[in-house]
């Protein structure tokens, strides 16, 4: 009888012991699945392992390591992730990284980054954003490119407050909020107001821009759709080509009730040249009345936009294909619409070596602009540049800086371009390039010109330039 005891005493033991094992065994399986799990939502939506501690860091406050979390099941990592609630905070930090007193002649570059903007939509970019002065040019506003809103003091960018809004709900498909390039274009403060211009979904798969409203409230941003195009383009378009990364979306102030407003062909070339339509054009729009209407047309993907009040012009500039960026100038632009030629003409060379007769009767990308009845660039880059935003240095419009991205800088990427025009402001008569080792993505000058802001996507960003007061 004992034995027996003994023998079932053993045998409940090993079966125990058995059990423990196998518990051991299910939990960590468990635990490598989610582990696994979390690994594939983050490479769904190119989430890195960067942004990953950042949701530790920010999401767990209390010290709780995230694979703990993971073993107790507290919380759903797969909502997290698929409603892009990543990060709750307060704002962003920037730290001063650099001062140069050289890089411009009578300006002094100063450059602040941060590690909390790690959105982007764009290769070879840590984190995108746009941003404009307001309150008199003592305040900047940001908007990352997933649409989170902070500000600033101008002069002093070490601290980001978060300004709330309701944006998310807005904009609700998925594609905005992931690295891809559906998100923020651009943002313009007028009156304040703010505008922000981004891609819109109208329908299954066929996207338009939008742009969206809101007066400048620092404790909420209450927006509203201000404007949007009349079509959208399909992602199956007869054309056969899809690229919204060639949206434009440039907004810049051209009078107390106007507004000038860039648009991409996303690639569906026909589009620049269909006056019948608003993509692949610049447009004048009423802030007013929201009225609208096309100051010219003949555009691929126009990055930057500036309007000259003194002497009534407008420059842009334009991502070309491979090669073929471009600068333009449009004297008198409200008098007459005028045809910039794309893509009939262009500087540039198709991406692929061979296309259909359809495309090339669509897209020949013959040289001279002139020839065929086009306005002519004042320059092109070839290769290309990544050209973006181009503000003014001079009071009479004549010295200009643009900003490139790109990858490379021996090519003339990741840095600024100087110009300079002749006294009729038709021809360049000075080219520098200075070389930052960053992509430049936003460009904005104060009304006295003596503060330029910058936001680098390279490393997160914001730089400086303060004009040098000259000592008496």
């Amino acid at each position: 009888m004992k034995l027996l005891k003994k023998n079932i005493f053993l045998l409940l033991s090993i079966l125990l012991f058995i059990l423990i094992i196998l518990g051991h065994s299910l939990n960590k399986q468990s635990s490598s699945s989610k582990k696994n799990e979390i690994s594939n939502f983050a490479k769904q939506l190119k989430i890195r392992n960067d942004q990953l501690a950042k949701i530790q860091k920010n999401l767990f406050q209390n010290g709780q390591d995230i694979n703990d979390l993971i073993n107790k099941d507290e919380i759903n990592f797969k909502k997290i992730f698929e409603n892009k609630v990543l990060v709750d905070f307060n704002g962003y930090n920037f730290s001063n990284r650099k001062i140069d007193e050289n890089l411009l002649d009578g300006y002094k570059f100063s450059k602040f980054s941060t590690n909390d903007i790690l959105f982007n939509g764009n290769i070879g970019a840590v984190g995108t954003a746009f941003i404009d002065f307001y309150n008199e040019d003592k305040n900047i506003v940001l908007a990352t490119y997933d649409g989170i809103f902070a500000k600033a003091i101008a002069t002093s960018p070490e601290k980001f407050v978060k300004i709330k809004s309701n944006i998310k709900q807005l904009i609700k498909y998925k594609e905005f909020y992931l690295h891809e390039h559906y998100g923020i274009k651009d943002i313009l403060v007028k009156k304040n107001t703010l505008y922000a211009s981004y891609i819109g979904e109208k329908e299954d798969n066929c996207f338009d821009l939008k742009i969206i409203s809101a007066n400048l409230n620092e404790d909420f941003l209450d927006f509203s759709i201000f404007y949007q195009t009349k079509s959208c383009v399909n992602k199956k378009n007869e054309h056969g080509f899809w690229a919204h990364q060639g949206a434009g979306g440039r907004m810049i102030e051209i009078d107390d009730t106007n507004i000038l407003f860039t648009t991409g062909d996303f690639r569906n070339r026909p589009l620049a040249q269909d006056p019948n339509n608003e993509f692949g054009k610049i447009i004048n729009i009423n802030t007013d009345n929201k009225n609208s209407k096309i100051v010219s047309i003949g555009h691929r993907n126009p990055q930057g936009l500036y309007y000259s009040k003194d002497f009534d012009f407008i420059i842009s500039t334009e991502h070309g294909p491979k090669g073929g960026d471009e600068i333009n100038l449009n004297h008198k632009p409200l008098a007459k619409i005028k045809n910039f030629g794309w893509p009939i003409s262009s500087y540039g060379e198709h991406y692929a070596k061979h296309y259909s007769k359809k495309i090339m009767d669509e897209a020949p990308l013959k040289k001279s602009h002139k020839k065929y009845g086009f306005e002519e660039p004042i320059k092109y880059f070839d290769p290309s540049i990544g050209i973006s935003q181009i503000v003014s240095l001079s009071d009479d419009d004549d010295e200009f800086l643009i900003g490139s991205m790109g990858n490379e800088i021996k090519d003339q990427d990741l840095g600024l371009h100087y110009i300079k025009l002749d006294k009729s402001r038709k021809k360049i008569t000075k080219h520098n390039f200075i070389a930052l080792n960053e992509r430049v993505r936003d460009i904005i000058s104060s009304n006295d010109k003596n503060i330029i802001i910058f936001f680098l996507e390279t490393t997160s960003s914001i730089a400086i330039l303060e004009k040098k007061i000259e000592k008496n």
